[in-house]
């Protein structure tokens, strides 16, 4: 038995990359797992290599952006089964550029996406665990909301406000029964990082030198903790950020070793 058997969950942007990683994660330790995916194609795959593989998975389309959407992905989780315990708010995506010039169709969709997007899904949900008198909201932020990054104005802006609403949501529920944790990933090898390599826009050897770890992280690694602060084990965690990065953030903006 897993240690969150029969655990109703919802994954945001759980159809690829690191949400996928804790979809399968989640679903591994017993959980029952909504992939809540904006591309249909995307989360009903991911829903068929789960269920492949033995695991408990559905797909909602759901735009994390709009609340009538969110709503409804709450109502179908009610209609199915009764309840919500787990909440992985995941979707999110990065459009890089000179702050100088750029559009601002692209600051409102990483904001909207990435931190209004969060704030719905959060009240939504919320508002299920508050009148439950449990659960646990989980928000994956990410290092670059605790510091500088040259061209990411908008993605880091954003996930610097997913960590202070961690902290302000969890702390004015601490007392009603739910949970509210953050974890910020460090760089990560998905197939967004290996697209920026393939690019040219990033390589893994200064990933790497800049890492005091010396190597990027892996989307396991960032599961397992996902895994740990959704758990009975963490009960008494709320309320905070926990940084998956290798001791990338510790290390401040030094420079890269030569």
């Amino acid at each position: 038995m897993g240690e969150l058997d029969g655990r109703i969950t919802i994954v945001t942007g759980g159809g690829r990359g690191i949400g996928f990683g804790i979809a399968r994660r989640l679903c591994r330790a017993g959980a029952n797992v909504l992939i809540a995916e904006f591309n249909p194609e995307t989360g009903a795959e991911a829903v068929k290599q789960l269920t492949d593989e033995g695991y408990q998975a559905w797909f909602h389309e759901t735009d994390v952006r709009k609340p009538e959407s969110v709503q409804a992905m709450v109502d179908a989780v009610l209609a199915r089964h009764g309840r919500i315990d787990i909440l992985v708010n995941n979707a999110g995506l990065a459009e890089l550029g000179p702050t100088e010039t750029f559009p601002v169709e692209q600051w409102d969709l990483q904001v909207d996406v990435m931190y209004t997007g969060v704030f719905l899904c959060t009240r939504a949900v919320g508002n299920v665990m508050l009148e439950q008198g449990k659960g646990v909201i989980l928000n994956i932020s990410s290092i670059g909301g605790l510091g500088a990054w040259p061209l990411r104005t908008a993605y880091n802006s954003a996930k610097a406000a997913v960590i202070s609403l961690t902290e302000n949501v969890g702390c004015e529920w601490a007392r009603r029964g739910v949970r509210v944790v953050s974890v910020a990933p460090g760089v990560t090898r998905t197939a967004m990082l290996q697209q920026m390599v393939e690019e040219g826009r990033a390589t893994l050897e200064r990933y790497n030198k800049r890492t005091p770890m010396g190597r990027v992280g892996e989307i396991e690694e960032i599961a397992s903790v996902v895994q740990f602060l959704v758990s009975d084990r963490a009960s008494y965690i709320t309320a905070t950020t926990v940084t998956v990065d290798g001791g990338w953030t510790a290390w401040g903006n030094l420079p890269l070793e030569e």
